[in-house]
């Protein structure tokens, strides 16, 4: 079914109506004692019902993921929410103890000069070629020649 035509759950309606219906003519052929034709009669629409059910089982069980999802979701946001303030509060509590450790230490911060925005910085020396950091068989091996007669 199309979400446009189940916006008010008429899929999950359908499909337990359906299993509803197919376990009371199971329970009917089980129980009941009735003659051939009505017995097959019965499983030809229990068999048509089997065919509805499973074209309506994917939308179904994927509505119910999709709601379950966004529980999920809205409970993790609330967790989020949550923990917040208390992580920023961790956080300045980190600053502070690093601060004073700096100080302890005799550590400054750097000072970055200014930069022009229309300028670009750049190195006064060439950047160096990453070195080849190969090995070959033949610099770990000792090849044994064989000695031509």
């Amino acid at each position: 079914m199309n979400k446009e035509k189940d916006k008010d759950g008429e899929g999950a309606k359908r499909y337990s109506y359906l299993r509803r219906l197919k376990n009371r003519l199971e329970f009917k052929i089980s129980t009941e004692a009735s003659s051939l034709s009505k017995e097959k009669e019965m499983i030809r629409e229990i068999s048509s019902i089997n065919q509805e059910l499973t074209a309506l089982s994917a939308s179904v069980r994927m509505d119910r993921k999709l709601g379950l999802v966004k529980g999920d979701i809205v409970e993790c946001k609330a967790k989020l929410a949550e923990l917040e303030p208390k992580i920023v509060e961790i956080d300045s509590k980190l600053d502070l103890m690093y601060t004073d450790l700096r100080k302890k230490l005799g550590i400054t911060k750097r000072v970055q000069p200014e930069h022009k925005p229309h300028q670009r910085e750049r190195e006064d020396r060439p950047r160096q070629q990453p070195r080849n950091e190969e090995i070959n068989l033949e610099d770990i091996a000792v090849i044994k020649k064989k000695d031509s007669k």
